[in-house]
């Protein structure tokens, strides 16, 4: 049996990142034990307990170091690890760990991952030559192959693929649920000087005077939880409001019994489309596009500069066409899916 290492942005409660973990973990036990499996965590005894896994500080170079030496292979499970936008630290760490892994004569393997924003050269240039030294490289979306590509990474190490996330809770049968009252489902997070609290409680507060009902959900609690209470200082008691940590399963749970999804998270949005719920999607990042782009849905506006009308009538529009919107998507959800097999045989070859 192959002894594996998994790398990603996992302990952190980011309810996204957890399900990427959910996911890989299902395909990795397809190739062997879970006692052969280790992850890096944020948080390894939660991560630990949580998954009744092996786990590693994601910060003990010594330990990390100390198994790559008896490990076969690092997999890179999902996400945006390699951006420079949020921090320049990150794409380093990832990196380093690309390069240990090399020297100590293990295979990698990056799966389903989301490439960039790159914006320093020399981080490019750092990319692309640490990159064109691993073993299989699949990406979500065509722009992060386009990307790699662009940057001088081999083009016969990248295949295309999507987020394992589309495929939570596959195997089950979806059904909508009437309710005597359409619900919709907003997951935000702040940016910048964006005035998101007022601007969606402008339109949560419009559209409960037209009956419908509106919920909030946190998807990376530690960021969300500081808007939500935002919000219902604004609107009160006439929404819904999420705040405790959920888990994946009642995340999902929760957008599985909407009419539509709101979202600024990516991954309420691949949760949605997974659950077969159709979403407007307001984006902070060329992520959140690309996702929609691969749907055949469309983003509404920008964070940055949320028009309330629109975005409004957007919603209502989605609403009054909801039974043809979930046809649409439920036959590119299908499309995605298939994709993702290119991820069990580049595991295979561990």
């Amino acid at each position: 049996m192959k002894n594996i290492l998994l790398a990603g942005y996992y302990g952190f409660g980011n309810l996204g990142d957890e399900a990427i973990l959910e996911m890989v973990l299902k395909q990795l036990l397809e190739i062997t034990d879970k006692d052969n499996i280790t992850v890096l965590s944020g948080n390894k005894e939660e991560t630990s307990k949580k998954y009744n896994i092996n786990t590693i500080d994601r910060n003990n170079v010594v330990s990390i170091i100390n198994k790559l030496r008896t490990s076969d292979a690092l997999v890179f499970g999902g996400g945006s690890l390699l951006q420079d936008v949020t921090s320049n630290r990150s794409i380093y760490y990832y990196l380093l760990l690309i390069r240990l892994a090399k020297i100590m004569k293990n295979k990698v393997i990056m799966l389903s991952q989301g490439i960039g924003p790159i914006l320093n050269e020399n981080s490019r240039k750092i990319t692309a030559n640490t990159l064109n030294k691993v073993d299989y490289i699949t990406v979500r979306d065509k722009q992060s192959k386009d990307f790699l590509e662009n940057i001088g990474v081999n083009e016969n190490l990248i295949s295309l693929s999507a987020d394992p996330v589309i495929n939570f809770r596959a195997e089950e049968k979806l059904e909508k649920v009437i309710h005597e009252k359409k619900k919709v489902c907003f997951s935000l997070r702040n940016w910048k000087c964006s005035d998101v609290s007022c601007k969606i409680s402008h339109i949560a507060e419009k559209l409960i005077k037209n009956n419908i009902e509106c919920h909030f959900i946190p998807f990376y609690y530690n960021e969300d939880l500081q808007l939500i209470n935002e919000i219902d200082e604004i609107i009160g008691d006439d929404a819904v409001y999420y705040k405790e940590r959920l888990s994946t399963n009642e995340a999902y749970d929760i957008i599985k019994g909407m009419n539509l999804l709101v979202g600024v998270r990516l991954h309420s949005l691949i949760f949605a489309a997974s659950a077969g719920v159709p979403f407007v999607a307001v984006s902070y990042d060329h992520k959140v596009d690309h996702f929609a782009e691969s749907v055949n849905m469309d983003v509404a506006c920008c964070i940055e500069n949320i028009d309330t009308e629109l975005l409004y009538r957007e919603i209502i529009n989605m609403l009054e066409n909801e039974d043809d919107e979930r046809k649409k998507l439920a036959g590119n959800v299908e499309i995605l899916r298939d994709t993702i097999s290119v991820n069990y045989r580049m595991l295979k070859e561990i």
